[in-house]
């Protein structure tokens, strides 16, 4: 058995084996003092079982390229459920990713939902005080020193400008406690251009003597049916009746949009003549520094006549001795109506958007305070 081929130790893995057993490779034999004896005997007992040793070499082989295919086979399906598990990661990180997109879209469309909610429960409110204010149109009589049904037609069309472009009657109530608030310490009020009567009806809540006066007579016989103290009358011949220093306070409530100049400069200067020292003049009109409301709101009642600047209203209570306690923008505009500015723009778009909402959104309303 010249020709046989040894190894010295264990072939490593499938394809290590199956070499042994294709080349016949064997253990070499322990050296021993009968080697010659023992050549021969292998060399005998090899061809009598030479068949079945070459069986068996080739099941071997077989085994072993079954174990290499399985091998494979395994591999590959390592391989691909890598690659399966690679697109799952995937595909759960991309839906992470659109999932917290999603949720940061929903976060700004709930104030946004919430603030268009508030503006609709706003206008019922606004549209159920009209209803109201039309019942009582209906039911009231008229003032005594008009005709029955003689009543102006435009007073009653003034009315439904009025209860269509005021806003909601609970804005109105809040603005109206405020300055009810203020004359508590400074009674009596009058409310010049008391319209449908707000402000009256806040200071007898607050318990502060309110006498009003309006040139619409349908306004007037409304809150006089009400018990209200109010009487048909126009600036300057509502303080006709009025004693000097005789007044705590005296609000002109949406009122200056609506006059003249002259008409303007005598509520000065009424307002200065009636008030004891340390009484107030309260003014509330359109803020004319707002660009929303100067270019587009202010129009919407053909009975305004031009915004008036605080600049303007300053100047003439300094002018007729007054002290200016307050000067503010009020009532800001829905934030719905306003520019936004995400965390992703850059510093100087949002300075920019800022001073934009400012200028354009400023506040829809401008509150005065001046002291005698």
């Amino acid at each position: 058995m010249s020709d046989e081929r040894y190894v010295d130790a264990p072939p490593g893995g499938a394809e290590g084996w199956r070499e042994a057993w294709e080349q016949d490779l064997r253990y070499r034999p322990r050296a021993s003092r009968y080697e010659s004896l023992l050549r021969m005997v292998r060399r005998l007992v090899g061809r009598a079982i030479e068949p079945e040793a070459e069986r068996q070499k080739n099941f071997n082989v077989a085994l072993m390229d079954l174990l290499s295919d399985e091998r494979r086979a395994l591999d590959a399906a390592r391989e691909d459920l890598k690659r399966d598990l690679t697109a799952v990661q995937t595909d759960v990180r991309n839906a992470d990713e659109s999932l917290a997109q999603e949720l940061v879209r929903l976060r700004e469309l709930i104030p946004i939902s919430a603030r268009r909610n508030d503006a609709l429960i706003a206008a019922l409110d606004q549209k159920i005080e009209t209803v109201d204010v039309r019942v009582r149109d209906l039911a009231n009589p008229i003032t005594e020193r008009v005709p029955a049904g003689s009543i102006a037609p435009a007073d009653l069309l003034y009315r439904r400008l009025e209860d269509a472009l005021r806003g909601s009657g609970a804005a109105l109530a809040e603005s109206a406690s405020h300055y009810a608030g203020l004359a508590r310490d400074a009674q009596p009020l009058l409310d010049v251009g008391c319209g449908r009567g707000e402000l009256l009806e806040a200071c007898r809540n607050a318990e502060v003597r309110a006498t009003g006066f309006d040139t619409n007579e349908r306004s007037v016989a409304d809150l006089v049916a009400r018990g209200f103290d109010a009487s048909v009358a126009a600036i300057p011949q509502c303080f006709a009746s009025i004693e000097t220093g005789s007044v705590g306070s005296i609000a002109a409530i949406h009122v200056v949009e609506h006059l003249p100049v002259d008409a303007l400069f005598a509520l000065f200067a009424e307002s200065a003549r009636v008030l004891r020292p340390g009484g107030l003049l309260m003014i509330e009109t359109p803020n004319a520094e707002s660009l929303a409301v100067t270019g587009s709101e202010f129009w919407r009642d053909p009975t305004h006549l031009a915004p008036r600047h605080p600049a303007a209203l300053t100047l003439l209570g300094r002018e007729y001795g007054f002290a200016i306690e307050e000067v503010r923008p009020i009532h800001p505009f829905p934030e719905g109506n306003r520019f936004v500015a995400t965390e992703d723009d850059s510093p100087s778009l949002r300075r920019l958007v800022e001073a934009l909402n400012d200028r354009l959104f400023g506040g829809q309303d401008l509150r005065l305070v001046l002291r005698r």
